[in-house]
């Protein structure tokens, strides 16, 4: 019988080194949405009595666990000490406070870990102590970074609080809820380990044994990449996964490096480096904000330097400029350049999902993940469940894709049905949309908490795939993957698009949708526009369409996608009508604001409105952001104010 510690949780092996058991060395933090009961467990005290699952945080996301600027610039212990200082915005957690307590497991509420795939916000938690984690749900992709480093998700509460007073538990009752291959993952510690046992021939794969049935389209791509029997796959089956293409960026390539370093005493090898791409395109513009330390300085050139010598060294594509700099987002790029439908597409961002547009399966992992599908060519994986989601009718003239897929987030934060789902898009409503629009679907789909969204083949899918990648129609015909006639899916939603109002997401959550009449006439300090999800050509033209002869009140930034969204608006005169606006262009390509490492996001006390992604507390920075759609972004710069364009000649007090 065996010890291993992780974090301030014992964990008991058996006589072939295999997890047994787990039992709490540590305290319980009970996240409480009291700071001060939390405090109070800070200062080593218990409570009494313990809080219910309704009085904890809710809706914590991986920009809370671990703030994006500067926190993700680190890799190593550091971690643990700033595990969580961005809650609520800030100010309710400590430095310190986390690790220096003693934990071992921590109790949360529903939406544990949802936003980002970063991988460290598994490991701050871990080097805080933190070895267990309850939740009464949990983002997916953040549940498998987890298990990958041989933590343990648990979303029984009685489980939960059997662990909390000390028991001791069997492997084979916290992996209850686990899929087959999670649960041997877990079995070994962690995926290191098990793709280790692998290599050595104590793991082997089991074909799938699932017999023929109609598929989804996730499921039919899933079945030519997985090893089965029959072709033929089924939710909840688990095996490894054949990808297509994977890819990292600045953030994470050189911590999946040291990652493999630390587990394999080597250095990464690549199986088929000319798959494999990374690019610096999270960092690029962090190093010019205003007020950035020499420590965040050196964590930035320590990441950069590292993703260049890891493509120096294997061979992969480094997208980057002659100087260094960024060619364009990495996601947008994958879809522009790489991706295929009927793929698999696999990287370290959670808006790798922004690919589905084009009828392949794309989805964010964690840094572990990655460097399995390095040194592999393939990755552990399950067949998810899918919602289809059917359009029908036609948008109003204010709203766009955005309203639609805020409508949807506002839906899954208030049921769950999306979460760790496919959101399969569909419908005769589809072709209402451009091919850009239809990527706002399916970029934002992680905003729903879904693991990913996939496009139903369409006329303006194809057109792109002719235009703009130079493919012939019959090729990209024999691509193409449609859903088998009465495939099964969780759930069916029908939308009609003309149901769908003007929509604005109130600080805090995407999924905070308000009708813009609701917040009309908010005052703004600032205006972002661009990113994965407003960075392309259709957004940029919506932006000049409204600001074309007017002129912006407050300060605005536009940042493009990529250089070739840039060099397109230049050649459409879209740039030169932006600049006359008044409107600061951002023309290196990248994330910049939207995670608060660019200009544009708003500093303590400031509001601004935004046409990214996200706006969970800390995530553009210090401040509020709303979000919405590129016509009503670019109408509250002219005004200084909430508003669509339709009240740009109005006439409007302020409020």
């Amino acid at each position: 019988m065996g010890l291993r510690k992780v974090g301030n949780v014992d964990v008991f092996l058996d006589a072939e080194g295999l997890v047994q058991s787990i039992q709490l060395a540590g305290r319980s933090l009970y996240l409480t949405s009291d700071p001060g009961l939390l405090r109070k467990q800070f200062r080593g005290e218990n409570l009494d009595p313990i809080p219910s699952v309704t009085e904890l945080y809710n809706h914590v996301s991986t920009d809370a666990i671990i703030k994006a600027n500067p926190d993700c610039y680190y890799y190593d212990d550091r971690l643990g000490t700033l595990l969580l200082r961005s809650l609520g915005g800030g100010g309710i957690v400590e430095p310190g406070d986390i690790r220096n307590g003693g934990f071992g497991m921590l109790f949360a509420g529903e939406g544990w870990g949802e936003g980002s795939s970063r991988e460290v916000a598994a490991l701050a938690l871990l080097y805080a102590g933190i070895g267990i984690v309850y939740a009464a749900s949990m983002a997916p992709i953040h549940r498998q970074n987890l298990i990958n480093n041989g933590m343990f998700p648990v979303s029984d509460l009685l489980l939960g609080r059997r662990l909390a007073v000390g028991e001791r538990v069997r492997l084979e009752e916290l992996t209850v809820p686990f899929d087959e291959l999670s649960k041997r993952i877990a079995g070994y510690g962690g995926l290191f380990r098990f793709m280790e046992a692998r290599s050595r021939g104590q793991e082997t794969d089991r074909a799938i044994d699932t017999p023929p049935r109609p598929m989804t389209i996730a499921e039919k791509i899933l079945a030519r990449h997985m090893k089965t029997v029959h072709g033929t796959v089924r939710p909840v089956d688990s095996g490894f996964i054949q990808v297509d293409a994977g890819f990292s960026h600045d953030y994470t390539t050189a911590p999946a490096a040291a990652l493999i370093r630390s587990a394999l005493g080597r250095e990464p090898n690549v199986k088929n480096p000319d798959s494999i791409h990374t690019f610096p395109d999270h960092l690029t513009l962090a190093g010019s904000l205003p007020g950035v330390t020499s420590e965040a300085l050196a964590g930035i050139r320590d990441l950069r330097e590292g993703q260049k010598r890891l493509a120096r060294e294997t061979g992969i594509h480094f997208h980057a400029t002659a100087s260094g700099g960024s060619t364009g987002i990495c996601h947008t790029v994958i879809r522009e350049q790489i991706a295929m439908p009927g793929q698999v597409i696999l990287g370290t961002d959670s808006h790798t999902c922004s690919a589905g547009a084009l009828n392949c399966l794309a989805y964010g992992i964690g840094n572990t993940e990655i460097a399995c599908i390095w040194e592999h060519n393939e990755v552990a994986g399950r067949v998810p469940r899918t919602v289809r989601i059917q359009l029908t009718g036609k948008l109003r003239q204010s709203c766009t894709a955005k309203d639609v897929i805020l409508q949807l987030a506002q839906h899954g934060k208030s049921t769950g049905a999306f979460t760790g789902k496919v959101m399969e898009f569909t419908g005769p409503g589809l072709e209402e949309f451009s091919f850009e629009e239809q990527a706002v679907l399916s970029n934002m789909a992680v905003e729903c908490n879904a693991l990913t969204a996939i496009m139903e083949p369409s006329e303006s899918m194809i057109r792109y795939l002719l235009e703009r990648r130079g493919l012939e129609r019959n090729a990209v015909q024999r691509m193409l993957v449609y859903a088998d006639p009465n495939s099964e899916v969780d759930q069916l939603i029908e939308l009609d698009l003309g149901s769908v109002q003007t929509l604005v997401a109130a600080p805090g959550h995407p999924g905070n949708g308000l009708p813009l009449e609701n917040v009309l006439g908010t005052k703004l300090d600032l205006a972002y526009a661009g990113s994965c999800t407003a960075g392309d050509i259709t957004s940029i033209t919506m932006y000049a369409e409204v600001l074309r002869g007017r002129r912006v009140a407050i300060p605005t930034f536009i940042q493009y996608g990529s250089e070739r969204v840039r060099e397109e608006a230049k050649r459409r005169g879209l740039h030169q009508a932006l600049l006359a606006a008044g409107v600061h262009l951002i023309e290196e390509p990248g994330c910049g604001a939207c995670i608060d490492a660019g200009p544009g996001g708003p500093q303590k006390g400031q509001v601004a409105i935004s046409a990214t992604n996200r706006n969970m507390p800390g995530r553009m920075g210090e401040g509020d952001a709303y979000l919405a759609n590129p016509y009503v972004v670019a109408a509250s710069a002219v005004r200084g104010f909430i508003c669509g364009p339709e009240h740009l000649s109005a006439i409007l007090a302020d409020t």
